[in-house]
């Protein structure tokens, strides 16, 4: 017996928001630093902004990145506004939310503990992605700081998982 499931609504009763849908006329398979955009989930389907993390390529992913700037503002006196001094950029953070379905309608056991398993590692992982590759350098890293799993009511063969991670980046001490 097929199902058909509809990610988007799923998505959306799970996290509150649906993601935007693009249509794209051409899309290129790499972005420009030749990363794919694309990857196939367990039962070979197609998806957009694939996420490997460590060995393990992510179920059905959605990636966002930020970071932010460590900068000194010091007021000078008799004059408006502040000198600004930047001090350093913090580690970027990101957020992936995703979507474990299971065709045979089980619950999908075996996904769960390949997340829990990379989350116990407790090391730097190495990721892939067309998003990092072009904000990190190559061969960046980061780490898992949490995961979960929301909540996916009515369905036992679906579940959904989020995590935050932050990045590792290479740091390099200069002797003087």
């Amino acid at each position: 017996m097929a199902l058909d499931i509809d990610i988007s609504s799923t998505f959306a009763s799970t996290f509150g928001y649906t993601p935007e849908t693009l249509t794209v006329l051409k899309q290129p398979d790499m972005n420009k630093r030749g990363t794919s955009y694309y990857g196939k989930e367990a039962y070979n389907k197609a998806y957009f902004m694939a996420v490997k993390l460590g060995t393990l390529e992510l179920y059905n992913p959605v990636i966002s990145i930020s970071n932010q700037k460590t900068i000194v503002q010091t007021a000078l006196v008799n004059r408006s506004g502040t000198v600004k001094e930047m001090i350093s950029k913090e580690d970027y953070k990101i957020n992936i939310k995703g979507i474990i379905i299971r065709q045979d309608n089980a619950y999908p056991d075996a996904e769960i503990s390949d997340l829990m398993e990379l989350y116990n590692r407790n090391e730097a992982l190495s990721i892939y992605c067309a998003l990092t590759s072009l904000i990190f350098d190559e061969g960046e890293k980061v780490v898992i700081t949490d995961l979960s799993f929301p909540a996916s009511p009515g369905t036992q063969n679906i579940q959904a998982y989020e995590m935050n991670l932050i990045s590792d980046l290479k740091f390099i001490l200069n002797k003087a």
